[in-house]
Parts: C-alpha cells; structure tokens; sequence
C-alpha cells in the first residue's frame, strides 16, 4: 500500500529521488533493484520487466562497472542485476568491489551465461553473485514472458538474502 504521500508523486521515482535504504523487509515496500547494463535495449527491457511488479521498483540504471559501483554504494538497492560484460570494469569486476564495499544481493543477468569459455557462473558465484540468469537468444519473443517471470521472481526471493563482504 502506498501512503498519501507517494501518492501524489511518481510512482516509480528515478534514481536521484529515491532514499537509501538498510532492509527491504519493511511491510508493504518495494524492493528497490539497481540495473547494470549497458544496452539500451537490454536494459529497457530489465526496467519494463521489473516495474512491471507492483511489488519491485528500479532505483537506478547503470551503464557501466563504475557507475554500478558508485550507485550500489550511494542508493543501497535491496538488489542489484548485473549484465557481465560491461564498458570500463566488468560486472564481475563489479560485483567483487560491490560485495567488498557495500554487501547487496547480486543477480547476474548475461547472455553469456552457457559460455564454456568464460566460466561465467562460476565466477560470478566465486565474485559474491548469488544467482544468474540468461538473457533470451531475442527480445520479443513469446518465450520472454517466461523469461520475464523467472525474473522477477529471482528478484523477489533474491533481495531479501543479507549477504556478507566478499574480500
């Protein structure tokens, strides 16, 4: 339930208007998810997904390692979606400085994910990820439906694990 407050505001704030947070386990709150990833396309289609939930709201969207980084740290999302290969510093990268500095569920969304080649389940479990999903083989497809509810409910079973640093 939202209060009259918000109500009279946009529901679905953008980064800078949101408040960091400690706990998503306050009844009746969003869970607040940070995007990193660097395709437009991509990530529209990430932001669209999770707000499309009443029950989740993006607080940021990161284009980079750096700025995941720096936005993981200043908003304190209840969880982060991490794409792996990202301009600048990578989202594995990423996630191990992410999970050093400011501890918060990571889940990896890749389409690299059955990659023999970058072992990137292991490393991202070995970075502080908790999970990781693959991004479908093409946007608009039936099968995204499928996709889009796996998702959220990573998401949602996700952002209420309290993990520790990872040095």
């Amino acid at each position: 339930m939202k209060n009259t407050q918000s109500a009279t505001r946009n529901p679905k704030p953008v980064a800078s208007e949101v408040e960091p947070s400690e706990t998503c386990t306050e009844p009746g709150r969003s869970i607040r998810v940070l995007v990193a990833e660097d395709s437009p396309t991509a990530r529209a289609l990430l932001v669209y997904l999770l707000e499309d939930d009443p029950d989740i709201r993006v607080v940021g969207q990161a284009t980079d390692g750096h700025q995941a980084l720096e936005m993981a740290t200043r908003l304190r999302p209840d969880l982060v979606t991490m794409d792996v290969v990202l301009p600048d510093m990578d989202g594995l990268e990423a996630t191990r400085r992410i999970m050093a500095q400011c501890p918060v569920p990571i889940l990896i969304v890749t389409a690299h994910a059955d990659s023999p080649e970058l072992n990137v389940a292991f490393e991202a479990l070995k970075a502080g990820a908790l999970d990781m999903v693959a991004k479908p083989a093409s946007f608009g497809e039936e099968e995204d439906e499928d996709w889009g509810r796996e998702l959220v409910a990573k998401v949602k079973v996700l952002a209420g694990v309290r993990p520790r640093p990872v040095f």
